[in-house]
């Protein structure tokens, strides 16, 4: 329960939030996730999510396509469209070639 606080309420308080975010309460803003299994019977239960709601809109988590309201398909995200993604080469010449930096796992450019 402590790890929850810390992540919900305390949180929310430290940053001066606590009017608006931190727990659920009419009024406040309702993002959240909706899990399969009770995080007070092992925290790593946080890991079981189903559901997100996200500026009061509900998500499938695995698909993040909306399931609320109406059901729309996810675009893209921004990370999926951009040549900086995890899922692209970091380190390409304008020809498409590694460049080879001396630098093991970076390289000097960053």
């Amino acid at each position: 329960m402590q790890v929850l606080e810390c992540a919900t309420l305390n949180g929310a308080h430290y940053i001066g939030m606590e009017q608006d975010l931190g727990s659920i309460e009419q009024g406040k803003l309702a993002d959240l996730v909706i899990l399969d299994k009770n995080p007070l019977d092992d925290i790593r239960n946080t890991e079981t999510v189903t559901y997100t709601v996200a500026n009061g809109r509900l998500f499938d988590a695995n698909s993040m396509n909306e399931i609320g309201n109406s059901s729309n398909k996810r675009g893209k995200f921004y990370w999926e469209m951009s040549k900086t993604g995890s899922s692209f080469p970091w380190h390409m010449n304008a020809h498409g070639q590694e460049e080879q930096t001396g630098v093991s796992g970076c390289c000097s450019k960053h």
